[in-house]
């Protein structure tokens, strides 16, 4: 009796409406990141999988300084002053066009400078992909073209979040299958080219957020979109769900004999520790909670609430757990077992937090300590 009415209360939680968006800590922490990722970028460019001795002082600092200008874009667009930029932006077509251009003008300015500077980033196996089949095009023929891609596609894509906002008769405004479109419209590019140009993968975030968030007017509020927690209470709950859920999942991993125990992240440099921390963090973490929490849970969770289903975030974060879980396929069944499972835990810290607080923290701290600390056998 007592298990049900705890389980009651904890499905009535989950199923209540996002609570108002609090400017606590958003602004602290966009500055916060600019460091961070500076020194992110500095310890790889020194000691990480790309790192040469030829690496001079100022190409160092040079790709720290875009690094973390990019890095922070994205927390940017939580804050307050962020905010009241974007919606300035979006509210004529010539400042509209500005907003688009922005993210392939910068990183096309970062590749014109290392072009420029005869920097050897230029030459990392990521870029000769793209690089060597057009290189008897000049490279900026070629960095002209994909940002009109790019401009392209961000363009359209808010083009047709305003033509959704415009024909929308709900309020409160419910994430469809029509904003899903634009979403995957703005953002698709950046995701496909983003595994070629660098930075490009710190602007496919934003750009998606600013269509969800801002282009169809459907509003952080509804989507939970703050990385600070909202009370004390939050955070604890989240600890609570960290220490209770990593535990749980590595006795299932053990039982299931998902994982081999090696100790490698007690044994790794200080440096390692802190890059791959913020990898897992701030480029893992971020990028796939906005996508399946932020957007594909919300997009659940709004079309079982218009089929008057009783529970339709619980459901969401079970159904968004089986498409994360799919997605996992082309390690086999045990993996994708294992990522339902995770998915599972980041859906609740969703859900029950109300914010990308928790499933931000637990999807990276769960996977630094499953990467650095276990060898998973399903690879």
């Amino acid at each position: 009796m007592l298990k049900q009415a705890w389980l009651q209360r904890l499905i009535q939680h989950i199923e209540q409406l996002t609570p108002p968006y609090t400017l606590k800590g958003e602004t602290a922490l966009a500055i916060a990141i600019l460091p961070l990722s500076f020194a992110y970028q500095v310890l790889e460019s020194l000691y990480g999988k790309n790192a040469d001795s030829a690496h001079s002082l100022p190409y160092v600092v040079l790709l720290a300084l875009f690094t973390a200008v990019a890095f922070s874009s994205v927390f940017a667009l939580a804050t307050p002053p962020g905010e009241r930029w974007i919606r300035r932006m979006l509210a004529g077509k010539r400042t509209t066009a500005y907003l688009a251009a922005l993210p392939p003008l910068y990183a096309g300015l970062y590749l014109l400078t290392l072009w420029a500077g005869g920097f050897p980033e230029l030459y990392t196996d990521a870029l000769k992909k793209i690089v060597e089949p057009w290189s008897r095009f000049p490279l900026p023929l070629v960095l002209a073209v994909a940002a009109i891609l790019l401009y392209g596609c961000f363009r359209g894509g808010l083009a047709l979040a305003r033509r959704v906002d415009a024909n929308a008769a709900e309020l409160p405004p419910h994430f469809g299958w029509r904003q899903l479109g634009c979403v995957l419209f703005t953002a698709f590019p950046y995701l496909v080219l983003q595994e070629f140009l660098p930075l490009l993968w710190c602007f496919s975030t934003p750009a998606a957020l600013i269509v969800m968030m801002y282009g169809a007017g459907l509003g952080r509020e509804y989507f939970g979109f703050t990385f600070m927690p909202r009370s004390r209470k939050e955070a604890l709950f989240v600890i609570a769900l960290l220490i209770s859920g990593l535990l749980l999942f590595l006795a299932t991993n053990f039982i299931v004999g998902g994982i081999a125990y090696t100790g490698d992240l007690w044994q790794m440099p200080w440096w390692k520790v802190y890059t791959s921390t913020f990898m897992m963090l701030f480029i893992v973490g971020i990028s796939e909670e906005v996508i399946f929490r932020c957007g594909i849970l919300t997009l659940f969770a709004s079309l079982l609430e218009r089929y008057r289903c009783r529970y339709p975030r619980s459901a969401a974060a079970i159904a968004t757990s089986l498409l994360f879980g799919i997605a996992h396929f082309p390690h086999g069944p045990l993996l994708m077992f294992l990522a339902f499972l995770a998915s599972l835990l980041y859906g609740l810290a969703f859900v029950g937090g109300k914010s990308l607080f928790g499933p931000v923290l637990l999807h990276g701290l769960l996977n630094v300590l499953l990467l650095k600390n276990f060898q998973l056998l399903a690879f």
